[in-house]
Formats: C-alpha cells, structure tokens, sequence
C-alpha cells in the first residue's frame, strides 16, 4: 500500500486530445524522476489522470511539483566552446566571414547543431529528450516543427511562459485546460491548436508578426517531455496511431507499454488519431477518436 504523506496529484484532462494523454505521460515522467519513483493511472471515466510517489516523499505536493518543473534549467547538448564560439561567428557579418570560407562552413554547421541538437532539463529531473531525431524507433515521425526551427527556442519560450505564470494558485485539475494569451510558438501537439487554420489557411504566418495567441503552455511542455519514453502505436494506415489510457496505477516503464497497446490490461481504452501536415515539414497533432475499451 503507497503511504505517500500528501494524496496523488490529479489533473482534468480530455482524453481525446493527443497533446493533454502525452502531457500527462509527461507529468508521470518528471514526477518520477523527482521522487526516484512514481506510479500513475487515469480514473475510470478518462477525464482524470493521478499520479504519486511510489513512498513517503516529503512535500510531494502539486505546488512543490510544479514549482520545480517551471524554475528546472533547460539547455541543449551543445558545449559551452561551442555557444560561444557561434556567437562569436554571428557577431560577424556575412561580409567578414567571407574572407574565409571555412568560416561560414563552421557558423551553419555550429547553427545547425543548435537547431537539432537535445535538449537536457537539469536538476532536479536530469532528463535529456532526443526523441525528436530517433529515425530509428520512430520518434522523428511526431517531429512538429520545421528543420530551420530551433527545438531549444520553441521549448526555451514555452518554458518561458510557464515561469511568468503562477501556476502555484491554480489547482492541478486546471493544469492541462489553462489558456494563456502569448507569441509563443508551440510544438503544436495540443490538438485544440492543431485543428486551428494554418499560416496558408489565414493568409498570413503568425510568428512574423508576433501575433498573441491562445496557447496551453503546460501541454505543450510536458507533452513534449512525454514524448521522449511515451509513444503512440502506428496502425497500418500511413498516417494513423493509437494510444491507450490504463487504469491502475503503473510506473512509467510499464506504463510506456501501455500507453501503446503493448500490454492486455482490463479495461483500457484505446483512441486512434492523425498528424496534419501543414506542409512537408510542420505538423499538428489532430482529435483523437475512441476506437474500442470498456
């Protein structure tokens, strides 16, 4: 029997929203790792996700949980030789560069490791996310974003906006359904945004003109935390994938088999749902449809 001192943590969600499955995915993720052991489990309708320490941790409290999500540091892989040394190249101009040309060859090689390279959130999770170039396992199919988009600038500026709010007044179960206004870009995994017009659909790009809008930072940052162990299952169709709630409380290493169907667990429910492509690179994740269970 767990003998947390505080009650789990439970967060309202709407289980047919890729984005909000993957973002609690993400929470039992970070918890564990804070607490060196978590268990989670979605309540019996799948409207509710819980999640706690596996024993007594003190202060294991949604307030202190989050507090610690939204002030960890976020850097990528990169050296601390090679930030500086492409500052120092792009200080330069095009012009100074070009007296030599290895000079240039080094500044988009430097640029394109700070695009690609991971991400890493540091104590107290020391957690380091790549899903997003695993060709292997399939993890670059959910890659959302553009190859000239900077992973670390999309996560730092979701991060960004997670540290301005106070999210310590607001009850855990608004977590994942709190709007706020923002010229973040986001990862576009909610699906709530994935369903909204394109920059082609309106006529024009939001991130140009800076352009607020409606955004759930705690979505996109932890679902893109879940992504990292948490997967869905493709189905034969070519752009089709499932995932599944489980409802008794499993580590995330067991809990990662069934979130894809890996695992004949009683009761699960299944959701099945497509990738928009906007264009050839930049995607969103679409509504989910319920496809079997109890």
């Amino acid at each position: 029997m767990n003998q947390s001192l505080e009650p789990p943590i439970c967060v309202h969600i709407d289980q047919t929203n890729p984005g909000q499955f993957f973002a609690c995915c993400g929470l039992l993720e970070l918890a564990d790792r804070l607490w060196k052991g978590a268990e989670g489990w979605f309540d019996g309708y799948g409207t509710c996700f819980s999640f706690r320490p596996l024993q007594a941790i003190p202060d294991s409290t949604a307030t202190t949980f989050i507090r610690k999500a939204a002030l960890c540091r976020l850097t990528n892989k990169m050296t601390a030789p090679q930030l500086a040394r492409r500052n120092e190249l792009s200080a330069m101009s095009k012009k100074q560069r070009a007296v030599n040309p290895l000079l240039e060859d080094e500044k988009k090689a430097l640029d394109k490791l700070w695009r690609e390279a991971p991400v890493f959130l540091h104590e107290p999770f020391n957690l380091c996310l790549d899903w997003f170039s695993d060709e292997h396992a399939g993890g670059a199919t959910f890659k959302t974003w553009a190859g000239q988009q900077s992973v670390i600038e999309i996560a730092c500026g979701i991060k960004k906006a997670i540290e301005a709010g106070n999210w310590s007044n607001i009850p855990p179960k608004e977590w994942l359904s709190l709007f706020i206004n923002s010229d973040v870009l986001p990862f576009n995994f909610d699906s709530d945004l994935g369903g909204v017009g394109s920059d082609l659909d309106v006529g024009f790009s939001f991130d140009p003109l800076k352009i607020r809008v409606r955004t759930r930072p705690l979505v996109e940052f932890f679902a893109f935390v879940g992504l990292q162990r948490f997967r869905p299952m493709r189905v034969e169709a070519e752009n089709l994938y499932q995932y599944s709630l489980w409802f008794e409380p499993l580590v995330p290493g067991v809990a990662a088999a069934a979130a894809c169907g890996l695992l004949d667990l009683h009761g699960t429910r299944t959701f099945m749902f497509r990738l928009l492509y906007r264009t050839d690179y930049l995607k969103s994740f679409l509504p989910a449809n319920p496809i079997g269970g109890r």
